[in-house]
Order: structure tokens, then C-alpha cells, then sequence
């Protein structure tokens, strides 16, 4: 049976004994603190092993089209882990290459061609960068964002190349127009708390969106592929990767796996409220269901039940021994 943020609350709660009491948010906090562990499982194997583990449901695929001339190309917010990477204009699945290899084997950054291996650069802040120096506006699309200094959004960036930031508190649906002049570099852009509305963060002189945030983000990060040889015209990438687990805000939210795991993140919870409340003995037997029944959710997701790579016949292997057949004898 599928559980909401409010039944795996109040589930916790009345098994801690703990119901009627002002630990609510710190109980929402902590499933989505169970949730982010689910994403990353390792932690579930040791000390026995290190497992690297990329959940089935949380894979996706996009696209997008290389521009002549241009190497590097942010992708969609959403991306955690590249699966695969691939164009069909000369079939190719793009190999990731270290720096090292790129340095030493790879590195020909003046050739331009179809891309054939890429190289990952960790985040940007925004999803399109300054194009000139400018200043920067940032605007909410509700009128409910105002009023509260806590209501703020942070940019760093570089101005005439020294790392500064700027907070700009929130004015609902007017937009809100800093004084520092950002240099046409990377920005990174944070929120101190939820907000009503999406946030909008744009150049004050072009008009065009650097970044949108929804009401429950703080700080985006958008991963950046580097393409080589550098495209020479536009071609369409064919991108498959796995996103996050997405945590839940509202108490009609529910995890996004398969109900029959649910119970996972009761198991999760119930182990951080047990260590809250000091309850030793308890804390060490909720953990150790905690991390039985992720391992064997992980099983469970790596079982590929209908995949079958050959079909044969089994014969059973004897010792070869040579016969030697007499001569027959007719009569």
C-alpha cells in the first residue's frame, strides 16, 4: 500500500510514542534524509563491500543539438549519474575520457568534427550563462513573496574578477534589480527558504533567464559535458541518465518507487527518531532492518527476470571414450 509523507509520519510517530508532540518537521525532515540514503545505498554494504548502485526507476533519456563551434553544453537540471551519451549522424556511443587521458592522448581542441568522447565538468549555477556583463534581476510569479527578509535570494559571481555575491530580498511580482555588475562568468544562485512562487533569476539588460527556481529549491546545479572533437554542426545527442530521488514537501507526496518498498523509509525513520530520543538499543535494531531491507531492495532491482542472452540445449558432458566397431557379419 502506497504511503504519503503524512501516513509514514504519523506511522512513526505512534510506534515511537512520540504522537502529540512538536517532533513533526524534525520527523519530515528525516524521511527525506531516509530518501536521499535510498538514492546512494552504499552505505547499506559496508564494511562488507562498496556498491555503487543506479536505480532502474530513476533512469530518463533526452535530447539535444550540438552548435557549430561550441564544446560545452549544460544539461537538464535533473541529471545525477550520464548512463549513456550517443549520437547517429556517424553512430557512436561517446566515451567518457579522464583529464589525464585528455591531456596526455585526446587533447586536440582545435579539431572539429562529430563529437566521439565527452568530458564531465562538475556544476554550473545557472542554465544559461551571462553573455556580457550585467546586472541581475530576480522576480517571484506570486504576490505572496514579500514582506519577510527571510524571503531572500543569494548570487555569487565575479565582479571584474573578484568573487563577490549579492542578496536580493524578494518584492513579490516586481522585480527586484541588484547594483553589483556580474562579470560574463559562471553564477551560482541559493535561496534561504521556500517561497510561494518560482523564482526567476535574469539578466537586467537582455531580458533572457539564467535560472528559474521552484519553491522548494536552494541552490541548482546543473552538470556541464565538454564534447570532442568540437562539434562542426548541429547534431542531436541522444542522452540517457539517472535523476535523483525527489524528496517530499507536501503530505500528499509519496515516494516515487514501488509501493512494496515503502515500508523501507518507515524503517529509516524510525532508526533516526529511536537516535533523537537516545534510545540506544532500539537505534541499533532499527538500523540493522534499515540496512537488511535496502540491501535487499538493491537485489531486487538488479534481477532481470525477462532477459534471456542465449538459449541452448543442456547436454550432459561424458569422458570421450573412442568405440570402434567390429566388422558385421551377415549371413
Amino acid at each position: 500500500m502506497a504511503s504519503s509523507r503524512k501516513e509514514i509520519r504519523d506511522h512513526t510517530m505512534r510506534i515511537t510514542d512520540t504522537e502529540g508532540t512538536t517532533m513533526e518537521t524534525l520527523v519530515n525532515d528525516f524521511i527525506n534524509d531516509t530518501l536521499n540514503e535510498i538514492n546512494d545505498p552504499g552505505w547499506a554494504f559496508a564494511p562488507r563491500k562498496e556498491l555503487q548502485h543506479n536505480w532502474s526507476w530513476l533512469r530518463r533519456k533526452d535530447t539535444f543539438s550540438t552548435v557549430s563551434g561550441t564544446a560545452d553544453y549544460v544539461l537538464p537540471r535533473d541529471v545525477d549519474r550520464i548512463a549513456i551519451l550517443r549520437q547517429e549522424t556517424t553512430p557512436i556511443k561517446l566515451r567518457q575520457v579522464s583529464d589525464r587521458r585528455f591531456y596526455f592522448i585526446d587533447a586536440k581542441r582545435d579539431e572539429s568534427g562529430n563529437p566521439k568522447t565527452y568530458r564531465l565538468w562538475e556544476v554550473s549555477g545557472v542554465s544559461t550563462k551571462l553573455a556580457a556583463a550585467d546586472t541581475i534581476d530576480v522576480v517571484s510569479d506570486s504576490s505572496s513573496d514579500s514582506g519577510d527578509s527571510e524571503l531572500a535570494v543569494t548570487v555569487w559571481g565575479y565582479v571584474d574578477g573578484i568573487l563577490r555575491s549579492e542578496t536580493y530580498t524578494l518584492n513579490g511580482t516586481t522585480d527586484v534589480t541588484g547594483s553589483l555588475t556580474f562579470d560574463a562568468d559562471d553564477l551560482f544562485v541559493s535561496k534561504q527558504k521556500n517561497t510561494t512562487g518560482t523564482i526567476t533569476v535574469t539578466e537586467n539588460s537582455g531580458g533572457d533567464t539564467l535560472v528559474d527556481l521552484a519553491p522548494q529549491d536552494r541552490n541548482p546545479l546543473f552538470k556541464v559535458v565538454s564534447l570532442y572533437p568540437n562539434p562542426s554542426s548541429a547534431i542531436t545527442m541522444y542522452l540517457e541518465y539517472y535523476t535523483r530521488i525527489r524528496e517530499l514537501t507536501a503530505d500528499s507526496d509519496v515516494p516515487q518507487f514501488d509501493s512494496k518498498w515503502h515500508h523501507i523509509v518507515v524503517k529509516g525513520v524510525l532508526a533516526k527518531i529511536y537516535q533523537h530520543l537516545g534510545k540506544e538499543t532500539e537505534t541499533q535494531s532499527a538500523v540493522a532492518m534499515y540496512r537488511s531491507v535496502t540491501r535487499s531492495m538493491v537485489a531486487s532491482d538488479m534481477a532481470v527476470d525477462d532477459f534471456i542472452p542465449t538459449m541452448f540445449r543442456h547436454f550432459p558432458i561424458y569422458p570421450f571414450i573412442p568405440i570402434h566397431r567390429s566388422k558385421d557379419d551377415v549371413s
